[in-house]
């Protein structure tokens, strides 16, 4: 009986054994699977935990053209700028300053030669970003955003259906003002010393009165920067990748320099009374002749904050006045944007770069402002006062200005108030549709070099504006302008049949 007892005492003994042996390992499994699991998270691809585990990628250098020359101090600022973007994606960055005036070419340079660089500034005015993505100067960055929802839910979505080219989007824009209010500044000092109210004026003519005391009262000062004809007018909107325009009343496609004859006439008048620079046409570096305070006034987009900005990055106090009411153009991200390199061999990094510009507030005022003590006294969290002749890059050529710090002259809620500008801002009416230029490419490019041709010389009043419309047309005509006209037209039209 004792016998039989210790046996079955041994027989559950060693059950006990085996099934807790069997229970540690499914445990042991299980742990084993979980850490797998963690681990395999950890070493992902995703764009977070590569920002959160920058030693498990590659080191690479990333080269970044800017359309700026370089600020004073950058060398420190850079330095401190890359030993950030190396802590984060593992990755430093020749900025590659290149003067305003030098900027188109050197890019036509850089992309004729197949240089390897990975990202550019690029907008409708400068570096045009619609040709070059057609010609494939770029690379399409749709996949790449949708790992960056952040970003991609920042802007509003007529501001990405703007910058499609084909369907596609080829570049990232810089979340600044995005609502266009058309205006022009004016030198607060000299309109105090002439008793001029810029605040009362409501065309062309109220200009050249203005302009008529300053010419005669400061002979160093050019009362205009360049000519500004389109000024009071009806809005239009541009067809993509063309100097064509569609009125949104008429829904006809049109080219808008040839309604603006008596316009170029009064820029004709005042470029022959001396309003403009002698060198307006061909002037490469403002930034100088505007910070010696040689210029009256300039063309500029109002926004909150505006004048601050402008005395932070000039010196000097100005008076901005309307001339249109704010819209949300369809190109409105095209106005300041980056994109990817087609020969950027670091297509993922680069556009890592670029959402940190968009999301770390510390590495984009570190690259706006420059560093705390050195190029500016921090006042608050959030608010600084830049220092005289320090370093200042403006913020709308590197990411997200909402991300920007406050400075003299900007109220607190300043970025609140841009943010609601951009929001409430009437979307063009001809947001969504898409010129596609395959089939007119040869005739866009020839029409594009006439008006590069003859636009300065109207929009400054250079020469007789009779005789030098009609040598325009007669050149347009030759190039192909109708058959641009026509095939913009028809798919516009097949276009508005969608929207019906």
């Amino acid at each position: 009986m004792e016998r039989s007892k210790r046996v079955w005492m041994t027989m559950m003994l060693t059950i006990c054994m085996v099934v807790g042996l069997a229970l540690a390992g499914c445990s042991s499994n299980q742990e084993a699977s979980t850490s797998t699991q963690s681990s395999s998270s950890e070493n992902s691809d995703s764009p977070s935990s590569q920002t959160e585990q920058p030693t498990e990628l590659e080191p690479v250098k990333l080269v970044w053209y800017l359309r700026a020359p370089e600020p004073n101090n950058a060398a420190s600022v850079i330095q401190k700028a890359n030993e950030m973007i190396q802590s984060k994606i593992n990755a430093t960055v020749d900025f590659k300053f290149v003067n305003p005036g030098d900027y188109n070419n050197k890019m036509q340079l850089v992309m004729s030669s197949g240089e390897e660089y990975d990202i550019a500034f690029t907008s409708n005015w400068a570096n045009p970003y619609v040709s070059n993505a057609t010609r494939g100067a770029y690379v399409p960055v749709d996949d790449l955003l949708a790992q960056y929802p952040d970003l991609k839910n920042s802007m509003r979505q007529e501001v990405w259906d703007g910058v499609r080219v084909n369907g596609k989007i080829y570049g990232i824009p810089n979340n600044q003002i995005m609502a266009t209010a058309p205006g022009i500044w004016f030198k607060k000092d000299l309109l105090d010393k002439y008793q001029i109210d810029a605040t009362q004026f409501k065309s062309l003519e109220d200009w050249g009165a203005a302009y008529e005391k300053i010419k005669a009262g400061e002979p160093d000062v050019s009362p205009l920067r360049e000519g500004i004809p389109t000024a009071y007018s009806n809005s239009s909107s541009p067809v993509d990748g063309t100097d064509l325009s569609i009125d949104p009343n008429t829904w006809q496609v049109y080219y808008l320099n040839y309604t603006l004859t008596d316009r170029f006439k009064i820029m004709r008048d005042w470029y022959q009374k001396g309003y403009f620079p002698q060198d307006v046409a061909t002037l490469k570096d403002e930034v100088s002749l505007i910070k010696a305070e040689k210029i009256f006034s300039r063309y500029y987009t109002i926004k909150p904050g505006a004048e601050a900005e402008f005395k932070a990055n000039y010196g000097f106090d100005i008076v901005i006045a309307p001339t249109n009411s704010p819209r949300l153009p369809k190109a409105a991200g095209q106005t300041t944007m980056n994109a990817i390199s087609t020969t950027s061999k670091n297509q993922e990094r680069a556009m890592m770069l670029i959402n940190l510009l968009h999301t770390d507030k510390e590495l984009f005022n570190l690259l706006k402002f420059g560093i705390e003590g050195q190029d500016y006294t921090k006042v608050s969290d959030n608010r600084i006062e830049p220092k005289a002749d320090a370093y200042s890059l403006s913020g709308w050529i590197l990411g997200n200005e909402f991300n920007s710090y406050v400075i003299p002259g900007q109220t607190d809620d300043v970025w609140e108030q841009t943010k609601e500008l951009n929001d409430s801002a009437q979307a063009d009416p001809t947001t969504g549709f898409t010129f596609n230029t395959e089939s007119v490419q040869n005739e866009i490019a020839q029409l594009s070099a006439v008006t590069a041709e003859f636009l300065p010389i109207l929009k400054n009043g250079m020469a007789d504006i009779d005789q030098t419309m009609e040598a325009m047309k007669e050149k347009r005509k030759a190039a192909g302008e109708d058959k641009v006209i026509a095939e913009a037209q028809r798919q516009l039209d097949e276009w508005l049949k969608t929207k019906q």
